[in-house]
């Protein structure tokens, strides 16, 4: 399977006033490795595991995303775009 950037990217509040954009299963990995705000959770491993699975090529990338942002939720960081375009789309 491809690993490119996925079909839209997930905006999210990081924390009060910051956001962040992850568009890709490799951002996403490494968010949750280095970069993450709360210890644990069964969304943030979930999240973790899936997108070991999609680097190695056993998943889709938007699956990637979809555990990202059921992680994000969890962590009490909501998503901010529903509808925001790929990077380089017209929606």
């Amino acid at each position: 399977m491809e690993n490119g950037p996925w079909s839209k990217p997930v905006e999210f509040e990081a924390s009060a006033g910051s956001r962040r954009v992850i568009a890709s299963t490799e951002e996403a990995s490494h968010y949750l490795l280095n970069r993450w705000p709360v210890e644990g959770g069964e969304k943030y491993i979930e999240a973790r595991k899936i997108c070991l699975d999609v680097l190695a090529g056993l998943r889709a990338p938007d699956d990637a995303r979809a555990a990202f942002v059921a992680a994000a939720a969890e962590a009490g960081m909501p998503q901010t775009n529903s509808d925001m375009p790929p990077p380089g789309g017209d929606g």
